[in-house]
């Protein structure tokens, strides 16, 4: 990342850092259950992490003209994370429709959130179809809670046509894409929080794309 991202970076990371009390006071942690018509505005971030306060950021903008460019922030913040190209990232979301948007931001204002086996639940926990189906309701789709049921009813992709938030699945285990080459964000397995990712090579081979809204 050359210099003016990192100055980018650095700036909006000082305003999540003078709004976070705000945003973790708003917070929905304590949510007994996710519910398909929760508004994505109203899914605040999960923890005092940047890309979670970057991504809820974007979902309160949503149908504003703010939008794009906190987009663009939540772009900056997963890209330093990842040591990826945050243009890059940046072009795949804003290609994206908006239910696939609505899905991936769900997904990212939850990074931080512990890993719980048989887990859906806001800003407490949880494992990785649980994270999907989270993410996915926002949008207004109800998604199956077993891995490879997700991926079964979705309707097939690969890397080349696949959008941002879309599912990727090897055998035990789905994830978001986030629209670049073999970054994901998920919720690994247990004492790893949920977080921004990269596939390995020998994984990537294995994977499977799916479009919940197809």
């Amino acid at each position: 990342m050359n210099m003016t991202d990192r100055k980018k970076f650095a700036t909006f990371a000082l305003a999540c850092s003078l709004l976070g009390g705000a945003a973790v006071a708003a917070d929905t942690i304590g949510v007994a259950s996710v519910r398909a018509a929760t508004a994505p505005a109203r899914v605040a971030a999960a923890t005092a992490d940047p890309v979670a306060l970057t991504a809820a950021a974007a979902l309160g903008a949503i149908d504003t003209d703010h939008f794009q460019p906190r987009l663009t922030d939540v772009a900056y913040a997963v890209a330093f994370r990842l040591h990826a190209d945050p243009t890059r990232l940046d072009a795949a979301w804003l290609q994206a429709d908006r239910a696939h948007q609505v899905a991936l931001l769900s997904a990212l204002t939850q990074v931080g959130v512990p890993y719980r086996r048989n887990t859906s639940r806001v800003g407490l926990g949880f494992d990785c179809s649980g994270l999907t189906a989270f993410a996915w309701a926002q949008s207004g789709y109800d998604l199956a809670r077993h891995s490879s049921t997700q991926l079964r009813n979705a309707e097939k992709r690969t890397i080349d046509t696949a959008e941002a938030g879309d599912l990727v699945y090897y055998p035990g285990h789905v994830m978001l894409w986030l629209g670049v080459d073999n970054l994901i964000v998920h919720a690994p397995y247990p004492r790893h929080p949920v977080n921004v990712d990269v596939i390995s090579t020998r994984r990537m081979k294995r994977v499977k794309f799916g479009d919940p809204t197809a």
